[in-house]
């Protein structure tokens, strides 16, 4: 009967019937909710009236107008996309939910089409360090665990779904700034941190934290090459089939941010005092086309900031069954030479095989942000695309308790330990 009847209202795009939309209190982020929030209003949405309405509609766009009448304007904005692999073309913000449910990715190029290529800014260099820090990396990866990894990650995939426009992005993103938070209150009094959000033209913010360089904020030599080393992770998460239905994001990239996390805390316990600016980025947005990412290198290209190398980790944790766990970097719409550098340094730091492998251009995550504006920026994910991708990617199945061990903290960790050499072995470290 329930389905005839969102038959008829669906037919007569009336929202207001109470089977569709009824008030229920706020839900705690470690419930699993049977209702998800409307993006517009106090109105909370029954699951169940959802799928259903997404069984009688093919087109994920007509759902959302349904749900949600007063974004219809919103979802007819032109926006500059590019779908991975194809040249951009403009389309609609809601034209979002149709690539999304066909599983494609893109990036919303819009405002920055400036940003498609490099402008020279980060004065690209082709030969990199020798590693000169063995000894500080391995005492700090000593101090890696993966106890801290589950905890926080369980702790992240609890939220309903972590949707940059939903009030579940925003919530989300302040859990994770309140657990940097606290790790930097409890870092070494010689550790000079900082940290910041940083606001974007949708609900979710990306987080920001800093190592500043022994020298404070304000540099004294102005000649230095390396003048910012960047890690990032993508903190949001999305369901393809509908925004509003469940998305835990455990590897998608839940995996990653927790691994950055667990890195930064380890550094942080260790006293890492750099002699360059080492930062840790959590990007706001990724699935809705890189959008955070995009507007921090916005932001530093604006203002000048100097950037010598950016490193992206991307799903860490799924090992296909049968498999061997590999640390593996991306080739294509990187930086070759940071790349080739990066894939020893993980073989000195890393006990899994270290490996390259191909995407089809113009395919990748936030680090091409960077890469298109002229940065040295790579990525490293959890095994071979083509043959290891995990998936239940980008549905309410990318939990971390998997069947056959396929979800790994072991595996994890191994990326957080190239994450540490990556930042000491730029960064440099001061006694």
């Amino acid at each position: 009967m329930k389905v005839v009847a969102l038959v008829l209202l669906a037919g007569s795009l009336l929202v207001s019937s109470a089977s569709l939309i009824t008030q229920t209190p706020v839900v705690l982020p470690e419930q699993q909710p049977a209702a998800a929030p409307c993006p517009h209003s106090n109105s909370y949405l029954d699951l169940n009236d959802v799928e259903a309405l997404l069984d009688i509609h093919d087109d994920p766009v007509e759902v959302m107008r349904i749900i949600d009448p007063t974004s219809a304007a919103e979802l007819d904005e032109p926006r500059l996309l590019q779908v991975f692999g194809k040249e951009a073309q403009w389309m609609t913000e809601g034209d979002k939910l149709r690539l999304r449910k066909q599983g494609l990715k893109f990036a919303d190029l819009t405002g920055y089409e400036d940003l498609l290529v490099g402008d020279g800014l980060a004065g690209i260099q082709s030969t990199w360090p020798d590693l000169q820090y063995k000894e500080k990396v391995k005492s700090v990866t000593s101090r890696l665990r993966t106890e801290p990894m589950r905890e926080n990650l369980s702790n992240l995939t609890s939220f309903h779904n972590r949707y940059y426009r939903s009030q579940y992005g925003v919530q989300s993103s302040r859990w994770i700034y309140n657990q940097v938070l606290e790790i930097i209150s409890k870092a070494p009094p010689a550790v000079r941190l900082s940290i910041e959000t940083f606001p974007h033209t949708f609900a979710q913010p990306s987080v920001i934290a800093r190592f500043e360089p022994w020298y404070g904020r304000a540099s004294r030599n102005h000649n230095i090459a390396l003048p910012r080393i960047i890690v990032g992770a993508h903190q949001d998460s999305a369901n393809y089939r509908f925004p509003l239905l469940p998305a835990p994001g455990a590897d998608d990239d839940g995996s990653g941010t927790v691994t950055i996390l667990e890195a930064f805390r380890a550094l942080v316990e260790a006293g890492f005092k750099p002699e360059r600016p080492v930062e840790f980025h959590w990007y706001a947005g990724e699935e809705g086309g890189l959008l955070g990412s995009r507007e921090v290198v916005a932001e530093y290209v604006q203002l000048k900031k100097p950037v010598g190398a950016m490193i992206q980790f991307d799903m860490t944790a799924y090992v296909r069954s049968g498999s061997t766990p590999t640390v593996t970097f991306l080739t294509t719409d990187v930086d070759t030479s940071l790349t080739n550098w990066t894939m020893d340094l993980a073989s000195e730091y890393s006990t899994s095989p270290v490996k390259g492998r191909k995407l089809f251009p113009g395919a990748g995550s936030d680090h091409m942000s960077w890469y298109r504006a002229g940065f040295p920026s790579i990525a490293a994910t959890e095994g071979d695309p083509d043959t290891d991708l995990n998936p239940y990617i980008h549905t309410s199945g990318d939990r971390m308790d998997l069947a056959n061990g396929e979800f790994s903290f072991e595996h994890a960790l191994e990326f957080a330990k190239v994450a540490v050499g990556f930042v000491v072995e730029l960064g440099g470290w001061v006694e």
